[in-house]
């Protein structure tokens, strides 16, 4: 048997999640697009009129506002030691992990239009008995368009396809938006396909008030693995309105629904959820953000009860209850300090679980740049993820992952970094897992070098 667990530069994460979330804006505030004043406009480019609080505000010390064209060509290589490449599984096995991932982006910013597309791709190679060379691209696009004094649509995707269970630790690490993906769940020795995305059109009533709908889609597949994981196929929307009461605090509420389909029909849901948000900026470099709302789940499960080699019996489950969701995020950043922490409570997706699971999640992280050179990360995401469904509400999983690493600056193109993560799981009732826990240590090194060329304002 072959056995592919490939790593991905979404374990970089020392190098590349400040970028990505750079990529979010230059600010989350609500008032972030209704400034009166043309000449910043053209030169920082549309900024979004509205931001959900669930949204990840960026770490305003590591942002940068790009006012022109550029391309961005990368290159990195890393070596990675894993303690135990398998999962809940009685044989554990350790592995030597070669990487090299070239990347490629574009980025545009104009008065009224900003964009950017990008592309990684990934070699990964092992020395494990029976694993082959296998490749991890993924890419990314995204825009903001003016379209008036009024009107704005943004949109963005982002698609991997990648052996490498880290991968949703550095899209997905903070508290879930709209019918996100699960990050709270990982799937070592299989190979996952997903692809995520969404689109705003946002109404500026006035001054203070705005209007925004959103539609989204999300899917997911499990390919090449060796016990029970399903599809994820996901679609819906939002609708929002808030009102800023000042410069420093606003308000709103949402409306939205998510339509899940496991396994091709095997367990489909329906997800409505309404919200009260607030979002208050304490001071220049600190903002707290909160929600609340009912959540109304309706689910149908095709469960076979019985299974013969002339074909199973299949019964039909429904259920329907009301739940509530919530959470909340923090974020504080300094003149050399970034930190901020969120946690949330829901109905998502269930990964490896069969149909929903009810989702608690914790999540954390602190960046110190120690020198003009050196930056510390630090980091922690905590899921705990019960079996939603009547018929599976036994099966539970935790996940706790955790990473430390340090980043050195050898000259304006080259970085190096050395990184600790820590991935520990435990199981109750997942079909195809042997073991009650699962325990990951990674240790790698990177070296990356990034190359910037200007393409004119």
């Amino acid at each position: 048997m072959k056995l592919q667990f490939g790593l991905f530069p979404a374990v970089l994460a020392l190098l590349w999640v400040p970028l990505a979330w750079s990529q979010v804006g230059s600010s989350d505030s609500p008032q972030s697009g209704s400034t009166d004043s043309s000449q910043q406009q053209a030169a920082d480019g549309p900024q979004p009129v509205f931001t959900h609080p669930e949204d990840r505000p960026p770490l305003a010390m590591l942002d940068e506002v790009t006012t022109h064209s550029f391309i961005n060509l990368g290159l990195g290589a890393t070596v990675a030691y894993d303690t135990n490449a398998a999962s809940f599984s009685y044989q554990h096995f350790s592995q030597t992990l070669g990487i090299f991932n070239p990347s490629l982006e574009l980025r545009q910013t104009r008065p009224t239009l900003t964009w950017y597309v990008g592309a990684n791709g990934g070699l990964t190679t092992s020395n494990v008995p029976g694993f082959y060379t296998n490749s991890n691209p993924t890419a990314q696009g995204g825009f903001i368009y003016q379209i008036n004094h009024h009107w704005q649509l943004s949109g963005n995707d982002n698609y991997s396809y990648t052996s490498d269970p880290f991968q949703y630790y550095q899209f997905f690490a903070g508290a879930p938006t709209y019918n996100q993906p699960n990050p709270t769940i990982y799937v070592p020795l299989t190979t996952t396909e997903t692809n995520y995305g969404n689109i705003d059109l946002t109404y500026q009533i006035n001054a203070h008030d705005s209007l925004t709908f959103t539609g989204n889609e999300n899917f997911r597949r499990y390919l090449h693995n060796t016990y029970s994981a399903y599809n994820l196929y996901s679609w819906g929307g939002a609708g929002s309105y808030q009102h800023v009461f000042s410069a420093r605090f606003s308000a709103g509420g949402t409306y939205s629904f998510s339509a899940v389909d496991f396994g091709h029909g095997e367990s489909r849901s329906g997800i409505s959820t309404m919200q009260a948000f607030v979002n208050y900026q304490l001071s220049p470099h600190m903002v707290v953000t909160g929600w609340i709302g009912p959540q109304y789940t309706t689910t149908k499960n095709l469960i076979p009860i019985f299974c013969s080699p002339f074909g199973c019996f299949i019964e039909e489950f429904h259920n329907s209850a009301w739940s509530t969701a919530f959470g909340g995020t923090f974020d504080w950043s300094g003149q050399r300090n970034a930190a901020n922490a969120s946690f949330y409570k829901s109905i998502s997706d269930g990964g490896i679980l069969f149909g929903l699971v009810d989702l608690y999640l914790f999540n954390g992280n602190f960046t110190r740049q120690l020198t003009p050179r050196w930056t510390f990360n630090l980091g922690a995401l905590y899921g705990n993820n019960t079996g939603y469904s009547t018929v599976f509400h036994a099966r539970h999983l935790d996940s706790f992952t955790g990473n430390l690493g340090f980043t050195r600056r050898l000259s304006p193109t080259l970085s190096a970094s050395v990184q600790y993560i820590r991935i520990y799981e435990t199981q109750k009732n997942i079909i195809g897992a042997a073991a009650p826990k699962w325990t990951d240590n990674r240790f790698q090194f990177t070296l990356q070098y990034n190359w910037s060329h200007s393409l004119g304002r």
